[in-house]
């Protein structure tokens, strides 16, 4: 009786969609995907051998159903109602660009109460990536040590889904392999052997400050020096919200956990100075900037946003090392952990920075460099230009 009464509602929903086929598409749920409207693929030859005509084809009528959010939802809640959740199934969906960094358009596995972006190898970008890394450590001098980590994202340790895309371990071997004096720190092990909970944001393509910590120490037992204890400081929070991944998926979701920014207060134990600027000017925050801005409840928490260049002192550890960070947005949830060990952090994001990185290494007598970026960075083109131009 009960596959009788699945199929009848199958049937129903299909012959909804095809009555509302002809009227105009529903527009307001494209644009709240921020991307176009997908558009009548080509019909060719190359196009139907390929099998890209049948995907561009469903792509097409999906885009221009009327109502098609709320179909969707009622979709969506009657497969709840019938049994079926999002921990026992999952689902797959198609999102736009400019999730994290990038232009293409990316997938993403909504299981568990997560959103997980779904990596794509691209070796020709990891190349070009690499030979970025090994540019730099040829410009700077050989007596500065050069480091490189490569974070997953929380798919890569989803059993249930991890298979459905590319090896994001495979990747970072891929690039690691082909370092040349510069070590690869391994966060990928400490990650996956960490039992803390919340290494990960539900919502947002980033880590936690506990997914942050678990990788800090790693680097620290490499690179040397003292690792503080996250058990001394006060863990605080500061609100909920809806993350990158949400608000790229959320015409495609119901009942949505939110996750809670929450940080650990190393301000407690260690006086900062922190100066961000753009070139030689000093930008936004100025001098004494905020380490932790409690006017953003998101992951916007960390230092407010990317800068293009910040110098955090750390004037409580004055004999400390002096590490400079390479970076996209993932290492500002790092950055406080390493500010806590270090005498001084210099960051460029290669994204704006407006310097010379052999004329920054020179003025502030930089110890180290480490290269940190999460592991789809490597296969946007685009990333490994900013990286080259920075020298």
């Amino acid at each position: 009786m009960r596959k009788y009464f699945i199929s009848g509602l199958f049937i129903l929903l299909l012959a909804s969609s095809l009555v509302l086929l002809p009227m105009p598409p529903d527009l307001d749920s494209i644009n709240r995907e921020n991307r176009n409207i997908n558009e009548m693929p080509e019909l060719s030859v190359q196009n139907l051998l390929s099998g890209d005509f049948s995907k561009g084809f469903e792509s097409y009528v999906d885009d221009h159903i009327s109502f098609r959010s709320e179909l969707m939802s009622v979709s969506d809640n009657i497969r709840a109602r019938l049994g079926y959740s999002k921990e026992d199934t999952g689902r797959i969906i198609l999102t736009s660009a400019d999730v994290g960094v990038g232009a293409e358009d990316r997938r993403l596995v909504v299981y568990d109460d997560y959103i997980m972006e779904m990596f794509k190898k691209n070796e020709d970008a990891q190349t070009k990536y690499v030979e970025a890394l090994n540019e730099i450590r040829t410009a700077v001098p050989n007596d500065i040590r050069m480091y490189s980590i490569l974070v997953p994202t929380a798919l890569e340790f989803c059993d249930k889904y991890k298979n459905d895309q590319d090896s994001q371990k495979e990747a970072i071997e891929f690039v690691s392999s082909r370092l040349k004096g510069i070590f690869p720190i391994d966060v990928y092990s400490a990650l996956e052997k960490d039992s803390s909970d919340s290494l990960y944001f539900m919502t947002d393509h980033h880590w936690t400050a506990n997914g942050a910590y678990a990788a800090y120490k790693q680097y620290m037992s490499v690179s040397g020096g003292n690792v503080v204890d996250k058990s001394e400081f006060t863990r605080k929070e500061n609100g909920d919200f809806y993350g990158s991944l949400y608000q790229k998926a959320k015409s495609q979701l119901i009942d949505q956990k939110m996750d809670t920014i929450f940080y650990y207060d190393v301000t407690e134990k260690n006086q900062f100075d922190i100066k961000m600027r753009a070139e030689d000017n000093v930008t936004e925050y100025g001098v004494g900037a905020p380490m932790f801005d409690l006017t953003k409840s998101n992951y916007l928490l960390f230092f407010g946003s990317d800068h293009p260049f910040m110098e955090i002192t750390n004037t409580s550890n004055p004999d400390g090392k002096t590490v400079l960070v390479i970076k996209d947005s993932y290492a500002n949830a790092f950055l406080p952990w390493l500010s806590a060990s270090c005498g001084k952090v210099l960051v460029i994001d290669p994204r704006s920075y407006g310097g010379n990185l052999v004329e920054d290494t020179e003025k502030y007598g930089v110890d180290e460099i480490l290269v940190l970026n999460y592991v789809f960075s490597p296969t946007f083109t685009d990333y490994s230009d900013y990286m080259k131009n920075i020298i």
